[in-house]
């Protein structure tokens, strides 16, 4: 009623090795047909930069009788600056100083004039990207108070990305 039992041990292990073929052979076919992909975004932000080199700048100036006469005194290119930047948003001129005799001053050469009182005055600048070189001009208006001599230079200059 049994087969013998060398047939059933030969047709089991023929069975098992056929199936454990195919269930490799289809593991291998899934293995190598799958790909993955992945979409990775990459975000660069650049930072703003200023770099300002002074190409001259007066450190003192002289107030004679005939300007004291005149109310002012005019400083043409007293201060010679170059900026480099890479901001798209532009930057700000700030002039700050202790003004003593001088009552006000009038700066030009930048994108409108400047007037400082007292304390400080800023102005913006549009954007240029690159290198730009300003020529700064000053017109010195004296207090009643003024007496002839030489005079250190009043103004600090800063520059900073808007």
């Amino acid at each position: 009623m049994y087969p013998p039992k060398g047939k059933k041990s030969r047709t089991f292990y023929i069975f098992i090795g056929a199936a454990l073929f195919l269930n490799i052979f289809l593991c291998v076919q899934e293995i190598g047909a799958v790909t993955k992909t992945a979409l990775i975004n990459i975000t660069v932000r650049v930072m703003a930069y200023i770099q300002v080199k002074s190409q001259s700048q007066l450190s003192e100036f002289t107030i004679t009788e005939e300007d004291i006469r005149r109310g002012y005194i005019d400083l043409i290119s007293a201060s010679r600056l170059e900026v480099k930047t890479n901001s798209n948003d532009g930057y700000v001129f700030t002039f700050e100083g202790n003004l003593g005799t001088i009552k006000e001053v009038l700066v030009q050469g930048l994108a409108s004039p400047v007037r400082l009182v007292s304390g400080s005055a800023s102005v913006s600048q549009p954007s240029v990207r690159g290198t730009t070189s300003y020529n700064l001009s000053y017109r010195f208006i004296l207090s009643e108070n003024t007496r002839t001599g030489i005079y250190a230079w009043p103004i600090a200059i800063s520059i900073q990305t808007a």
